[in-house]
């Protein structure tokens, strides 16, 4: 009985200690437990806190490309539209330059006295009895500088009565048809001219000449050196003013030689 009581108080100490450890044990597997679930929601979190900075900035990435899509189409638009408006203002500013041209015909056609052709054919002149209707421009290669039924200081406040070709200074001048000179020398505003019937009561002049390479008589053919672009007479420089007349009215040198 004593030796059982001895075994007693033995074991109780050692019973306790072990539970204490024991309990220990627990306490720090359960404060372990603990650190490993704090890690892990932590790397859940910031796994998350990536999955919706990723989100964000996904989100910025499409808000930005449709962005950039909607200035892409208005600029096109814009684009579309500015040549729209360009060819719309190249087609008005077209059709006001005609119904200027039109009018200024128009006004050329009702003022008589400044389109009459007067013109003195030598009785000794046998002029075509037609005309052959091929017609070519009288200084090719150069541009126009003035047109027929203009008004301006130029012509004296009056209308012009012809086409001016820009040309050089001793430039070749042609015959702009077949035909007869009727007419050669100096003819006042005109300066040296001459003038070509070409039948038919057709009749073209070359005015402002520096020199004339042909006679009175002479028959000429289309395309045929007749004299030099000069500045004589009432000219402020060198170019030739070409004219036509059908019978004793002067005409549109542009829309002759076009028909």
């Amino acid at each position: 009985m004593r030796s059982s009581r001895t075994f007693n108080l033995v074991l109780a100490p050692l019973a306790v200690a072990a539970l204490f450890f024991t309990s220990l044990s627990v306490s720090a597997l359960a404060n372990t437990k603990l650190q490993d679930s704090k890690e892990l929601m932590a790397a859940v979190g910031a796994v998350e806190a990536d999955r919706l900075d990723a989100a964000s900035a996904l989100a910025e990435t499409n808000e930005d490309l449709a962005l950039a899509r909607a200035i892409s189409q208005t600029t096109r638009s814009l684009v579309r539209e500015q040549r729209t408006l360009t060819a719309m203002a190249k087609k008005e500013a077209k059709a006001r330059a005609a119904e200027m041209a039109r009018l200024a015909k128009e006004r050329l056609l009702r003022t008589s006295a400044a389109l009459k052709f007067r013109i003195y054919i030598p009785s000794n002149v046998e002029i075509p009895s037609s005309f052959s209707g091929v017609k070519r421009n009288p200084l090719p290669g150069t541009r126009i500088s003035a047109y027929f039924g203009q008004r301006g200081w130029r012509w004296d406040g009056g209308i012009h009565t012809g086409t001016d070709f820009d040309g050089y200074y001793g430039q070749s001048v042609k015959a702009a048809a077949d035909g007869v000179v009727v007419g050669r020398g100096w003819d006042g505003s005109y300066g040296y001219s001459i003038l070509i019937a070409h039948g038919d009561g057709v009749t073209t002049r070359y005015a402002h000449l520096s020199d004339i390479d042909i006679s009175l008589g002479d028959r000429v053919s289309i395309g045929q050196h007749i004299g030099n672009v000069g500045s004589t007479g009432n000219s402020s420089g060198s170019h030739l003013h070409f004219e036509v007349a059908l019978g004793d009215r002067l005409v549109d040198p542009l829309d002759w030689l076009r028909s």
